[in-house]
C-alpha cells in the first residue's frame, strides 16, 4: 500500500503546476503548450512488485544473525556464512556487501560446486595465454573481477586441497598470480565464504584445511533453516504470491495450504518454498491456491513415498533414482547440497546421475 500523502501535499501540487498559457489569437499558428507530466500517484506505485526479503523474520535466532551481519558489514573482516541449501546464504552475503564501504564496487559470487575441478584455479585466479593447452588468450579471474568490491566463495568446502592451499595464501598475503603468470596482483577484495552445516565435520576428517577454516571463520553467521523459523514460511509464501501473481490470477491460499506451509519440513528451505509457489500459480485455476495445486511430491512424506513405491512394485534402483531426482529438484540442481541431504559424497552422486541418466 502506498504511504499516505503528508497533510497539505495536494495543495502544494496545485500551487506548483505551471500557469495556463494565454489563449492564442484566432487564426494564429504556433506550437501547442507542452503538458506537464502527471505526477506518479498511488496507482502507479501499487503496480510495483517487490520480492520479499528472505531474511525478514520474527524468529529471534534469525533476527540475531541479521543484526550481527549488519554490524559486521561496516568492517573488512572475513565472514563465514553457514546454512542449509536454499536458506539464504547468498542473500545475506549480498546484504553485507550492500551495507558496507565496498558497496560501490562489484559483488562477485563463485559457485564452487558448479565448477569443474580442473577449471577451478583458472576461474578464481585467471590465467595467462599458453598457461595450459586450451589457454588461447589471457583471462581475468574472479578475484580480479571483484577488485574494489566483495567476493563470495559459495560452497567453499567443495574446493580441492590444492586450491584450498592457494586460497589460504591469498587470505594471508592478500596477493596472487594468474596461472602461468609471474606478475603478483594485490587482492583488494573483501572475502565472504559460505558452506553447509557440515563444515566442522569436514575440518575434523581432514577434507577441509583447519588453518583455512580459521582464516575464514573470523565471524560466523549461521542461518536457521526455514522449518525452525516459526511463522516465516507463511509470511514468505504470501510475499512470493504477491511478487509472482498474474493479473486475474490466484491471489490467496486456501487455509489447508497455509497449514501445510506451517508443518512442512522444507528440506530445500526458502528456495523450495519459492519454487512451490511458482509451480502452484501455473497449476491453479480460480482465485485460490488449493492443496491439489501444489507440485507433485511437495506433500509426500517418507512413508508415503515408500508405500507408493511398494504398491507399484518399483525396484530399489528405481526408488533411488526417483528420490535423487526429487532431492535435486528441491535443492535447485545443486549437487553438493543434494549429496549432503542424501548422506553421500558428491562424486558418488555424480556417478549415480550418469547411471540413471539424470540431466
Amino acid at each position: 500500500m502506498a504511504p499516505a500523502a503528508p497533510e497539505g501535499l495536494s495543495s502544494i501540487r496545485m500551487s506548483t503546476r505551471p500557469k495556463a498559457a494565454a489563449p492564442r489569437a484566432r487564426g494564429t499558428k504556433g506550437p501547442k503548450p507542452a503538458r506537464s507530466p502527471r505526477p506518479a500517484g498511488p496507482r502507479s506505485a501499487a503496480k510495483r512488485r517487490h520480492a520479499p526479503d528472505w531474511l525478514e523474520s520474527k524468529d529471534p535466532a534469525t533476527l540475531r544473525v541479521v543484526e550481527l551481519a549488519d554490524r559486521v558489514a561496516r568492517s573488512q573482516t572475513n565472514v563465514l556464512i553457514v546454512g542449509e541449501s536454499g536458506a539464504g546464504k547468498s542473500v545475506l552475503a549480498r546484504r553485507i556487501h550492500a551495507s558496507g564501504p565496498r558497496a560501490p564496487g562489484p559483488f562477485v559470487e563463485i559457485a564452487c560446486a558448479n565448477l569443474p575441478e580442473e577449471l577451478i584455479e583458472s576461474e578464481l585466479f585467471g590465467h595467462e595465454k599458453g598457461a595450459f593447452t586450451d589457454a588461447h588468450a589471457d583471462r581475468v579471474g574472479r578475484f580480479e573481477q571483484a577488485q574494489g568490491g566483495t567476493v563470495l566463495i559459495d560452497g567453499v568446502t567443495e574446493l580441492p586441497a590444492s586450491v584450498q592451499t592457494k586460497l589460504l595464501r591469498v587470505l594471508q598475503e592478500r596477493t596472487f598470480e594468474r596461472l602461468g603468470g609471474n606478475r603478483t596482483i594485490a587482492a583488494d577484495v573483501r572475502f565472504l565464504a559460505s558452506c553447509g552445516p557440515d563444515i566442522d565435520a569436514r575440518v575434523a576428517d581432514g577434507s577441509f584445511r583447519e588453518d583455512l577454516f580459521y582464516r575464514l571463520n573470523v565471524v560466523r553467521l549461521e542461518i536457521p533453516p526455514l522449518r525452525a523459523r516459526g511463522p516465516d514460511a507463511v509470511r514468505l509464501a504470501k510475499g512470493f504470491l504477491a511478487e509472482m501473481r498474474r493479473p486475474r490470477g490466484p491471489s490467496r491460499f486456501a487455509p489447508q495450504v497455509l497449514d501445510f506451509f506451517r508443518g512442512h519440513a522444507w528440506p530445500g528451505n526458502v528456495r523450495e518454498l519459492r519454487n512451490t509457489i511458482e509451480s502452484a500459480l501455473l497449476r491453479a485455476r480460480g482465485a485460490t491456491i488449493r492443496l491439489e495445486d501444489l507440485p507433485a511430491g511437495a506433500q509426500d512424506d517418507v512413508q508415503e513415498i515408500f508405500m507408493s513405491a511398494a504398491d507399484r512394485s518399483l525396484t530399489l534402483a528405481q526408488l533411488e533414482e526417483r528420490y535423487i531426482r526429487e532431492v535435486l529438484r528441491r535443492t535447485g540442481g545443486n549437487f553438493s547440497a543434494a549429496a549432503r541431504l542424501l548422506g553421500i559424497h558428491r562424486k558418488t552422486l555424480l556417478e549415480k546421475r550418469r547411471r540413471y541418466g539424470i540431466d
